[in-house]
Order: C-alpha cells, then sequence, then structure tokens
C-alpha cells in the first residue's frame, strides 16, 4: 500500500510541475487526483494549491463537489464540471412568472408610489428654494452660486 502511495505522489508531483504554469481548466481526474493527495497523503492545501496554480476556494469546492457525490458524468474539457445547485440559487430566480393582470397592477402601483416620491422631491426642493432666499434676504450675502464661467 506505501508503494501505491509514493506513486500516486510522484505522479501528483509530476503534474504538479506540469501545470504550475497552466491556466488551462484542470481535466476531472486532475481534480480528483488533487483532492486525493490531500486526504491520502495529507499534503497541506496551500502546497498544492501553489504546486498546480489554483486558489484555495476552487480546491474547497472541488473537495465539497467530490465529498457530496456531485461528480459529473461528462468529462468534457470545455463543459463545466458541476453544475449549479438549485437550493443555492436565489429565490428571486425562482419566482414564477407573473399574469399580465398581476403585472398592470404592480406597475401601477409602483407609478404612483413613485409618483408621490417625485412630488415629495419637488416640494422639498421648493422648499429648500424658498429657505435660501429668505437666507439671503435676510444676511444680505449671496448663497447660490452665479452662472458663467466668473464667479
Amino acid at each position: 500500500m506505501e508503494k501505491n502511495e509514493d506513486l500516486d505522489l510522484l505522479e501528483l508531483q509530476e503534474l504538479a510541475l506540469k501545470h504550475k504554469t497552466s491556466k488551462r481548466q484542470k481535466t476531472l481526474d486532475e481534480k480528483r487526483m488533487i483532492v486525493r493527495a490531500y486526504l491520502s497523503n495529507h499534503v497541506p492545501i496551500p502546497q498544492l494549491c501553489a504546486d498546480f496554480g489554483i486558489g484555495k476556494t476552487t480546491f474547497y469546492r472541488w473537495f465539497r463537489t467530490f465529498a457530496d457525490g456531485n461528480v459529473p458524468d461528462r468529462r468534457s474539457q470545455g463543459a463545466p464540471d458541476v453544475k449549479p445547485n438549485p437550493s443555492s440559487m436565489s429565490k428571486k430566480s425562482q419566482k414564477p412568472v407573473e399574469t399580465e393582470v398581476d403585472e398592470l397592477t404592480r406597475l401601477r402601483e409602483e407609478n404612483k408610489r413613485l409618483t408621490e416620491a417625485l412630488k415629495m422631491a419637488e416640494w422639498m426642493n421648493h422648499a429648500k428654494d424658498v429657505m435660501i432666499d429668505e437666507a439671503e434676504k435676510t444676511f444680505n450675502i449671496p448663497i447660490r452660486k452665479k452662472s458663467g464661467a466668473k464667479q
């Protein structure tokens, strides 16, 4: 058994040297070998990540994938290895499609809310203008900037 582990370790070292500077996507077998090196040979994670040019987050994602048994059947290079987990997707993407009547009702309510917000903002702007005008009259100082290049 120790000879088998030594052979795995040698294969791992050769693979690490070969792919240290490679930015290509790792194959499923390479990912398995990296995770197996951690589990069987107790190679430290920082060393694995440095040797193979991967991030710790990537390693932990692979580790979870193999631990959960979500190993895909496809081994093609271009296809992603892991399908997104529907339970981890946001609730917003799982919301059912609304009907035209529901959409119209929602848009009318949103329009009403935005119209009221606009009216409130206009009132506040007018109130600030009045306050500035009164301050300029009372203290006899210009508060607003003059338009144009020279001020």
